[in-house]
């Protein structure tokens, strides 16, 4: 009896040892593959308070915006330029962005979105949509596909402005502070040559015509014609009277053939030259008239070149004058 009673608890003992170290064995296992979870990329990490987020809220035109903080899938209608200084490719852009001869070498894997077709972007899944126009209507068609940042064109001052924006709201600040920065040296490098060719009270200034409604039209500092290159960041001087009614007021003006000489300057650049006759008509010989043509002092635009005011536009614009004012090749 006394045996059979130290016999149960000899067994009992042993089995309170066993449950022990199978516990402490158990504690290792699950130690060990916390330690291999922690240390695994495919392990999910609960978001803590330092994640960062997956929108914010930025400032537009039309007032607060919720946005993807990083978006992945852009598209953009009128500002495809302004992206690609960034090191942003969109997924997709219109027809007329990427027409744009200044960036043929950049567009591949861009997806054409024609027309502004609806169809083709909410094809392309976007995260984020840019876009210059300012019709309600087409804003509100876009913002039913994603969320819609307008800006509508010429709404900013300058490049500095549109650059620094969206670098602030798309996460490319220092991006966009490096590419002004060039731009800024180039800007400079140009004023340097120029001022060794032309004399401080020169005038330039910028006309052009309009073959569709036969008109003459004249530009100020905005972002038609290269107005901006000229006058805003080459600093040339505007004739007088362009001077008062156009620079930082309007961006272009039609004008009749009757008081052209009261805008022009000892130079003149033009978009359209080579239409000059069609449009002109017989009164060709009032152009012929003026000093800077007689002078030989007209200088024809590139219409492709000249034709906006996007980043990349602009620096070959303000190359190209140099080569114009300074007789380069």
């Amino acid at each position: 009896m006394y045996l059979h009673k130290f016999s149960k608890a000899v067994w009992l003992l042993m089995f309170i040892v066993m449950l022990a170290a199978c516990g402490n064995s158990n504690a290792g296992i699950q130690t060990n593959a916390n330690a291999g979870a922690s240390s695994s990329p495919e392990t999910t990490v609960a978001p803590s308070a330092t994640t960062e987020p997956l929108t914010k809220i930025i400032e537009t035109k039309r007032g607060e915006l919720e946005i993807p903080t990083k978006p992945q899938r852009i598209v953009t209608d009128g500002y495809l330029p302004e992206l690609l200084v960034l090191d942003i490719k969109p997924v997709g852009s219109t027809k007329w962005d990427l027409e744009n001869k200044v960036i043929k070498d950049q567009i591949d894997g861009i997806t054409s979105t024609g027309e502004r077709s609806l169809e083709a972007i909410l094809e392309l899944e976007p995260d984020l949509i840019v876009t210059w126009v300012s019709d309600e209507t087409i804003i509100q068609q876009y913002e039913k596909i994603a969320p819609t940042i307008s800006i509508p064109y010429g709404s900013n001052s300058d490049i500095h402005e549109t650059i620094r924006y969206f670098g602030d709201v798309l996460g490319k600040v220092a991006e966009a502070e490096q590419w002004l920065a060039a731009f800024d040296q180039t800007v400079e490098q140009a004023r340097s040559e120029l001022a060794e060719v032309i004399k401080p009270e020169d005038t330039f200034a910028l006309m052009g015509v309009f073959v569709v409604d036969k008109g003459f039209y004249i530009y100020g500092d905005g972002g038609y014609r290269g107005g901006e290159a000229l006058y805003k960041h080459l600093q040339l001087k505007p004739p007088a009277k362009q001077q008062e009614e156009m620079i930082g007021k309007e961006a272009f003006r039609q004008i009749s053939y009757e008081v052209i000489a009261e805008y022009a300057g000892d130079y003149i650049f033009i978009d359209q030259g080579d239409m000059i006759s069609e449009v002109w008509g017989e009164n060709e010989g009032l152009w012929n008239s003026l000093d800077a043509v007689k002078n030989n002092h007209v200088f024809k635009l590139d219409p492709d070149l000249f034709w906006g005011n996007d980043p990349i536009s602009l620096e070959q614009q303000i190359k190209e004058v140099v080569k114009m004012l300074t007789g380069q090749q």
